[in-house]
């Protein structure tokens, strides 16, 4: 039995000392357990669920299948939420909101993420890191924005190019924007009967909520 081992053996009861167990235990995916009792003892340690969200973040990419890797990386943002929300450490809050930013990057949430950065870079300015992850971000949603602004234009110039449309709300759907992604998917209903098109934008409605369907879609604008 470990020192840590025999610390919880005596007393069953400290979240502190859980979540001390999880820190020994590093990259373990059983840390996690530790710090999922420390949080049941004691639901308010933001540090609990700051170093749980680190430990969802760090298995997520390491899962073979996208739809575990997105499950993993939206329980890691959940976990960041509340150590934000929660006064985590002033000198663990700039990398919270990094790694949280760094989870929603990595499930094309670039507008989202962008936001995460900047507030680490207001706490942690000189972080080049940041500062590179801020750079990234911006970059690929300007590519996707510019993509968007020129099948606006192709539809102002044919109001009825029902492949624009398909085309534009697909992307919209990738980068999370349902509302807009929905607008052009229903314009598509009234415009067209061909039903290979018809039953391919119904499908799309129906999933419109279901982030990781649209996963397939980010290589319409070539990302």
């Amino acid at each position: 039995m470990s020192e840590s081992d025999e610390i919880i053996h005596h007393n069953p009861n400290s979240a502190e000392d859980y979540f001390n167990r999880g820190l020994t235990r590093r990259q373990d995916p059983i840390a996690i357990e530790d710090f999922n009792e420390a949080i049941r003892l004691n639901p308010e340690f933001a540090e609990a669920y700051f170093y749980r969200g680190c430990l969802k973040d760090y298995f997520a990419l390491r899962k073979s299948e996208l739809v575990d890797q997105h499950e993993s990386l939206r329980s890691a943002v959940s976990d960041f939420d509340d150590a934000i929300r929660l006064n985590l450490n002033p000198n663990q809050l700039a990398h919270a909101y990094y790694r949280r930013g760094e989870a929603k990057y990595n499930l094309d949430r670039y507008e989202e993420a962008m936001f995460d950065f900047n507030e680490a870079l207001k706490l942690d300015p000189e972080n080049s890191d940041i500062r590179s992850s801020l750079d990234e971000a911006e970059g690929i949603l300007d590519f996707y924005n510019k993509g968007i602004t020129q099948f606006d234009k192709t539809i102002r110039q044919n109001p009825q190019d029902v492949r624009t449309y398909k085309i534009r709300g697909e992307t919209k759907g990738f980068l999370g924007r349902m509302n807009e992604a929905k607008v052009d998917f229903q314009k598509i209903l009234e415009l067209t009967t061909d039903k290979n098109i018809v039953a391919e934008v119904e499908k799309h409605l129906q999933e419109l909520n279901n982030p990781d369907y649209w996963q397939e879609y980010s290589w319409r604008t070539g990302h």
